[in-house]
C-alpha cells in the first residue's frame, strides 16, 4: 500500500503542476464533420461543463495551413485529445500537423488520445506501416514537395502511431447511430476525468489496485481469445458465443473490448493472445479484409507452435477451400494487403491463413442446417472439455468437422 501512496502523491504533484487550460481538444476536418458529428460532440461535451477547444474555431482566422500558436498551446495544455479522422482528414496539411503534435504529446507526455474513425475503415490504416488507402494519393502529393518531404514522413508516422490506439469506428457503433457514438465518447471522457485527485484520493488507491489486479487477471486468467470481423458477426454469432462462454464462467477476451479505448490495442491484444489457452477466430467473408484480424491470426499460430495453445476456428458462411487458395474469395483483400505491408509481414499472414484454413473446425452451414444456436452450444461444449482436460487436443466431434 505504501507504494500506492507514493504513486498517489507523485500524481497529485504532477497534476497540480500541469497548466491544464482545456479538458478536451477536438481535431477534425471542417468540411467533413463541422456541422454534424463534431458539432454534436462539441456541444455534448461542453454541456457537461468541460472546457473544450475546437480547432475549427481557430482555423477560421488563419489564412494559411500553418498551425497558429493558439492551436499548439491548446494541444499542449489539454488533458484529452480526440482526433476525428474522416474521409478528407489526411488531405489537410492543417489536420496532419495537428495530428503530429497530438501524437508527439501522447508519446512524450503520456496524454490520452481517443480517436474517432468517422466513416473510414480503420483497417486500411494498417498495423504495420500501412495508411488509409484513400489517403495515399494525398500523402504522395505532400511528399512531392521537397520542402515538405521530411514533414510528410512525420505525418505518415503519426498516422501509423494512431492505428495502435483503440478508438471508435462510427459505422460499427449501433449501425452508424451517431447519437449513441457521441454518448459513448462523452461517457469515456467523463470517466477519464471524473474528479480531482484530491477529491478522489481514497478512490484513486482503489482504482489503482483494481487496475493492477485487472491487468494481472487479463494476463494470467484469460482462457479464451475471441477474434472476429465486427461488420460480419459482432451483433450475431460473436455476441451469442461470447455471452454463452461467459455464462459458463469462462474468462473471454474480445478484440473489440471497450476497455481498450485509448490504449495501445496492438500491445493489449497481443498480450491477451499470448496468455490465453484457447483462441477462437471466426473467419467470415470480411475477416481477411482486416489487417488487425490477420495479425491476430498470425500471433495465434505462433502461440500454437511455441506454447501448444489451441486454435478452434469457426468458418462462418465461407468455404474452407478459400483459406488455402487466397486467389479466390480472399484474393482481392490479400492483393491489397500485399501493396500496403512489407513482404515478411504479408508472408506471415498468408502462412497463418493457410494453416488455420487446413485445421479442423466448425463450418457454420454444416451445423444443424445453419442453426447458429446449435453451433454455439457445440463450441462452448468443446471449450469446456479442453479447459477441464488440458492435456487433450482432439479436434471437434465428427458432426462438427468440415
Amino acid at each position: 500500500m505504501s507504494a500506492l501512496v507514493r504513486l498517489l502523491s507523485s500524481q497529485k504533484e504532477k497534476i497540480s503542476a500541469a497548466p491544464w487550460k482545456y479538458d478536451v481538444f477536438l481535431s477534425s476536418r471542417g468540411g467533413d464533420t463541422c456541422t454534424g458529428f463534431t458539432d454534436f460532440l462539441h456541444k455534448s461535451l461542453s454541456a457537461t461543463g468541460l472546457r473544450v477547444f475546437r480547432d475549427e474555431d481557430a482555423s477560421l482566422s488563419v489564412g494559411n495551413q500553418q498551425i497558429g500558436p493558439e492551436v499548439l498551446q491548446a494541444i499542449r495544455t489539454c488533458r484529452i485529445m480526440i482526433p476525428i479522422v474522416s474521409e478528407h482528414y489526411v488531405h489537410s496539411t492543417w489536420c496532419l500537423r495537428e495530428l503530429t503534435e497530438i501524437m508527439r504529446c501522447h508519446s512524450n507526455h503520456g496524454k490520452s488520445v481517443f480517436p474517432v474513425f468517422y466513416k473510414v475503415n480503420v483497417a486500411d490504416l494498417g498495423r504495420q506501416g500501412g495508411k488509409l488507402r484513400s489517403s495515399g494519393d494525398a500523402l504522395c502529393e505532400h511528399e512531392m514537395m521537397p520542402c515538405r518531404r521530411e514533414e510528410a514522413q512525420e505525418w505518415v508516422e503519426a498516422l501509423c502511431s494512431l492505428t495502435r490506439i483503440r478508438g471508435w469506428t462510427s459505422q460499427a457503433i449501433a449501425n452508424g447511430h451517431e447519437g449513441k457514438l457521441v454518448k459513448m465518447v462523452v461517457a469515456k471522457v467523463l470517466s477519464e476525468l471524473e474528479m480531482s485527485w484530491i477529491q478522489r484520493s481514497s478512490m484513486f488507491i482503489k482504482s489503482v489496485s483494481h487496475y493492477f489486479l485487472e491487468k494481472k487477471g487479463r494476463e494470467s486468467n484469460c482462457q479464451v481469445f475471441l477474434s472476429f470481423c465486427g461488420a460480419d458477426t459482432r451483433y450475431n454469432l460473436a455476441a451469442y458465443l461470447h455471452t454463452s462462454l461467459v455464462a459458463e464462467g469462462i474468462q473471454v477476451f474480445k478484440d473489440d473490448d471497450p476497455s481498450l479505448i485509448g490504449k495501445d490495442a496492438v500491445h493489449e491484444i497481443g498480450n491477451a493472445i499470448d496468455h490465453c489457452k484457447i483462441s477462437i477466430p471466426i473467419l467470415s467473408s470480411n475477416y481477411v479484409s482486416s489487417q488487425w484480424c490477420l495479425e491476430d491470426l498470425a500471433q495465434m499460430v505462433e502461440c500454437k507452435r511455441t506454447k501448444g495453445q489451441t486454435i478452434l476456428p469457426i468458418f462462418y458462411k465461407v468455404n474452407t477451400s478459400y483459406m488455402q487458395d487466397v486467389s479466390h474469395l480472399f484474393g482481392k483483400h490479400m492483393v491489397r494487403h500485399k501493396e500496403l505491408v512489407d513482404e515478411i509481414t504479408y508472408e506471415r499472414w498468408e502462412r497463418a491463413l493457410k494453416e488455420v484454413g487446413s485445421s479442423k473446425g466448425w463450418v457454420s452451414e454444416y451445423i444443424a442446417n445453419g442453426h447458429e444456436a446449435v453451433l454455439v452450444q457445440e463450441v462452448v461444449k468443446e471449450v469446456l472439455r479442453l479447459l477441464n482436460n488440458p492435456q487433450t487436443h482432439d479436434p471437434p466431434s465428427p458432426s462438427t468437422e468440415y
